[in-house]
């Protein structure tokens, strides 16, 4: 099992490929953003209408050829960046636009993997996967929330909080 070390690399614009190239790994990365509409789920956590124009973005992060995390955020368009040029952490984008990031708040859960969730990530039969729950928020106001995927049998997560 890797380590994964949640949040040592917060204003990098992956911080997950920033984490496993400080142990070695070459991490390669796709994404894709499109419109989306907001589903029950993803209208509660950003706390905006029922079908609210939002910019969904899917990534598939790959450690040494090897499938290793999915990804998809959701945000408001008016954050939203499109372009590779403009792919930067949230926290640096958000900062252009005059937002500042207070807090990020996480939820962790073992889950079993949706089918296109197995496939993308090659899992083996029976094995879960963690599910991370990620919304960062501007003092009372969610911007940003992701649905991140991790296979349960390559990561122990792990969390440091300063004192």
């Amino acid at each position: 099992m890797w380590p994964l070390h949640r949040w040592r690399f917060p204003d990098h614009p992956t911080p997950f490929a920033a984490d496993l190239q400080t142990q070695g790994r070459r991490v390669t990365w796709e994404w894709q953003s499109d419109s989306a509409e907001a589903t029950p789920e993803i209208s509660r956590r950003l706390r905006v209408p029922l079908s609210a124009k939002l910019t969904r973005t899917r990534y598939l992060y790959r450690g040494d050829g090897r499938p290793l995390q999915l990804a998809t955020s959701y945000e408001s368009v008016e954050f939203a960046a499109h372009l590779d040029e403009e792919r930067r952490s949230v926290v640096a984008r958000m900062y252009a636009h005059g937002v500042k990031i207070t807090e990020i708040r996480e939820t962790v859960h073992t889950r079993v993997p949706r089918p296109g969730e197995a496939d993308a990530l090659q899992l083996a039969a029976g094995t879960h996967v963690l599910h991370v729950e990620r919304t960062h928020w501007a003092g009372e106001r969610p911007v940003e929330t992701s649905d991140i995927v991790l296979p349960g049998d390559r990561f122990r997560v792990m969390y440091s909080m300063p004192v």
